[in-house]
């Protein structure tokens, strides 16, 4: 152990946070994603997987080019249709060898099935590895076990080492538990994830809600209003953006977009607005209700004011 020490100034030769997807995902990292069936967090998976491959924005956030592999535990059948509804919806080409599917699932908890696919990884130097979803990649294993998790979890992170330099990202897929609230099983997945969001739907407009509930570097708010987009003659969707959002929503994406764009700054409203997709009226009100919840001070003045996040 002697030899992987690090003293403080070797520290400060390590690499510093970077994006796989611009203030969604992290270089280096383990990601859960978690909803109820039908909330379309497979669809979510999907369109970061093919963005990360094809370099193309996720919902203008930049995002770096690298080789994914998609696990499809549940086998293939539906991704032809749901990427070439992606294809042909965002008039991007996804080129042979930045995008590999395994059709079958990889139990997790079995040493023949890991080393296999964590020699996959490294042999092909994939950037991104998505496992769609965790129950079928844990068959046997007891999902209500802390043991039984953290092994699962354990193999995430070996999967992540495997990338190139360890700074790849791998993400698992998993169901949401019968409140569609929390994500299912053990608290050991969260917390021994890097990244966790939340997929639901909203029952006013039907939208998808898709939230970040754990960041282990940066700002944890996060929140997009999706919808799934019918894309003629492919028979899927592609993931696009949903307006309007319900009340607290609107809140918490103007929240999310100052977190991710003014954190360090702080703005003025204009600044703020000019940045923002809220309409001027929708804006104004979340932006009221940011400050009276807390989330936003006021560090100028009534005729001037200036806004910062709340430190808490």
């Amino acid at each position: 152990m002697a030899e992987l020490l690090l003293s403080r100034s070797a520290l400060t030769t390590l690499p510093d946070p970077e994006p796989l997807i611009d203030d969604v995902l992290d270089r280096g990292t383990v990601a859960l994603l978690y909803g109820m069936w039908g909330t379309g967090k497979s669809f979510i998976a999907l369109d970061w997987a093919a963005s990360v491959a094809t370099a193309r924005p996720w919902q203008a956030r930049m995002t770096e080019a690298c080789r994914v592999l998609y696990v499809a535990a549940e086998g293939a059948f539906g991704l032809k249709a749901r990427l070439q509804a992606w294809e042909s919806g965002w008039q991007r080409t996804i080129p042979d060898g930045t995008f590999d599917v395994l059709p079958r699932p990889v139990n997790l908890t079995h040493y023949g099935d890991m080393n296999g696919l964590a020699a996959l990884v490294e042999w092909n130097g994939y950037g991104l590895v998505v496992i769609d979803t965790l129950a079928r990649c844990m068959v046997g294993a007891d999902e209500n076990s802390a043991r039984d998790c953290g092994v699962v979890v354990d193999a995430l992170t070996r999967l992540r080492e495997q990338t190139p330099g360890g700074r790849g990202v791998v993400l698992g897929v998993h169901h949401s538990g019968k409140d569609g609230r929390t994500f299912r099983g053990s608290s050991a997945f969260e917390a021994g994830a890097d990244t966790v969001y939340s997929v639901s739907r909203d029952a006013e407009n039907g939208s998808i809600i898709l939230s970040r509930e754990k960041r282990k570097d940066g700002p944890q708010q996060d929140i997009h209003s999706l919808k799934l987009d019918p894309i003629p003659g492919t028979g899927s969707v592609t993931v696009a953006a949903s307006h309007p959002l319900r009340h607290e929503h609107r809140s918490d994406a103007l929240l999310s977009h100052f977190a991710s764009h003014f954190a360090d700054t702080g703005a003025t409203a204009t600044a703020l607005r000019d940045t923002s997709d809220l309409q001027r009226a929708t804006f104004y009100r979340a932006l009221n209700d940011l400050v009276k919840r807390g989330d936003l001070i006021n560090t100028g003045t009534d005729q001037r004011p200036f806004y910062k996040l709340a430190v808490k």
